[in-house]
């Protein structure tokens, strides 16, 4: 029995009927795919579809639609993907560039688009019965919690729909791998009481690795985290994910994507997220030393509910967090934050950090942000949420942001750190509005120093001053662009 409310119309369609918010359209749309004249399965949600298929043959996709269609763009731009509309106004072809995830808008309104997630058969995949596997086959599966122990392997095969969470606490070599869909929608199971702990958001996210070694996940689709933070690692070391697209793209479901917790030596390559906070975030709420950390060749969708696309901070408590980088990324949306950001909201040194090969499609607000500020996540926050409350500065230029007094300060400046030894190269702006950028310290002995931004265009002009640039410098040293 499939998931997802289908409806059949003509021979060799699947037709897909979804029930949008009301104020968003008169009537729910009805949208329709096919792959290479085979039928492709939509996954609805309501704000669009998206599609999970083996992209083995010639790849040629044809969306059908039940609403006028003028304009497409296909994202990322990068992939350089062009689709055609038909006459009727009601389809779209186009062909595929192997397994890039694709993002389908119609009429530049993002209130519904269609995700196509194509992936490559695996190489040597697990088999029902074979020791260690826990093994989900193609349908529907609704197993809650699944805790996965030493050199166990979670697998979600083609087709495999599993509604429920992942935890492994203090294990070594667990594998998550498949090319199927776990699914947090409605997922509240866990016998643990939800709420924070030392170094995590609880026990209710999507993933939930802590004090791992050498833990794996590959190929599937995560969708809907019930939980704040859908894929946690804390304490991890040797984590790495690969191929792994994550859809939160409902309000309700959500906010941070991956949420590399006082980690070391953690890859991220290769995925798609679309989630309501930071796309991918290095916190240190443990307090150890923090380092080693790639996210590459990605696709980022950060959406209008906070959050920035690549963060570090605000938690950075005393340890050092140093060595991050971030190489051949697309940021198709960022609605709300900044595109790139370090916000060090507490007494460590952040270093060593590079941005480099970037695409910004779509940046509402800000380019880059780097600043050493007192904020609501700190380590000398206020005591009381009302308190907390109080002080925040809404409407700044940083969420989170508390005031404080002129005699407050030498106390706030006693817990605040450093950013230093920043390196952003090949940032480039290649659609939308050109948005501003901010480097700023707390005071003269808490600053942002040597940061180089070499490389910088907006829409194929080079921008090689701060002026151009739209850059803020306030308590900050030897801030370059060249």
């Amino acid at each position: 029995m499939s998931p997802h409310p289908l409806r059949r119309a003509a021979p060799g369609w699947a037709v897909l009927t979804l029930a949008l918010v009301a104020s968003l359209r008169a009537a729910a749309p009805e949208v329709s795919a096919r792959l290479d004249g085979r039928p492709l399965e939509l996954h609805p949600f309501r704000e669009g579809a998206f599609a999970v298929f083996d992209d083995s043959g010639p790849g040629e996709v044809e969306i059908r639609t039940s609403f006028d269609v003028r304009w497409v763009n296909i994202r990322p731009l990068s992939a350089g993907i062009r689709a055609t509309v038909g006459p009727d106004h009601n389809s779209v072809r186009l062909r595929l560039a192997g397994p890039t995830p694709l993002t389908v808008e119609f009429n530049d309104d993002l209130s519904y688009v269609v995700h196509l997630f194509a992936y490559d058969p695996e190489a040597h995949p697990p088999r029902p019965g074979d020791p260690g596997v826990r093994y989900f086959g193609p349908g529907l599966h609704a197993p809650g919690l699944i805790t996965l122990g030493d050199g166990e392997t979670l697998y979600l095969a083609p087709g495999a729909w599993v509604k429920g969470n992942v935890r492994s606490v203090g294990t070594r070599g667990v594998t998550i791998r498949g090319r199927g869909v776990l699914d947090g929608t409605d997922v509240h199971l866990n016998p643990e009481p939800r709420g924070r702990e030392p170094g995590g958001a609880g026990f209710h996210n999507l993933v939930y690795l802590r004090d791992t070694v050498g833990a794996r996940l590959e190929g599937i689709t995560l969708f809907n985290s019930a939980s704040e933070w859908t894929v946690l690692m804390t304490g991890t070391t040797g984590t790495r994910v690969d191929g792994v697209k994550m859809l939160n793209p409902s309000p309700e479901y959500g906010d941070d994507g991956y949420d590399v917790v006082s980690s070391c030596d953690v890859r991220i390559e290769n995925v798609f997220i679309r989630t309501n906070d930071d796309c991918v975030v290095v916190k240190n709420l443990r307090d150890l030393d923090t380092h080693g950390v790639w996210v590459r060749h990605a696709v980022l969708w950060n959406m209008a509910h906070g959050g920035n696309g690549l963060e570090v901070g605000f938690e950075t408590r005393h340890q050092p967090v140093h060595d991050i980088h971030f190489q051949d990324i697309d940021l198709i949306h960022v609605e709300r934050g900044a595109a790139i950001s370090i916000h060090n909201g507490d007494a460590a040194t952040v270093s060593e950090v590079t941005f480099d090969d970037l695409r910004v499609e779509d940046a509402r607000r800000k380019l880059i942000d780097f600043a050493v500020i007192y904020a609501q996540y700190g380590y000398d926050k206020p005591a009381t949420a009302a308190e907390n409350a109080r002080r925040l500065d809404d409407g700044g230029t940083w969420d989170g942001l508390l005031s404080f007094t002129a005699a407050e300060r030498p106390d706030r400046a006693a817990f605040r750190g450093h950013i230093r030894d920043v390196r952003v190269s090949n940032l480039r702006v290649v659609d939308g509005a050109l948005p501003y950028s901010v480097v700023a310290g707390f005071d003269p002995g808490h600053g942002v120093d040597h940061v180089l931004i070499e490389g910088l265009q907006y829409l194929g002009r080079p921008l090689r001053t701060a002026a151009d640039a739209k850059l803020v410098v306030d308590y900050a040293r030897d801030v370059e662009v060249r």
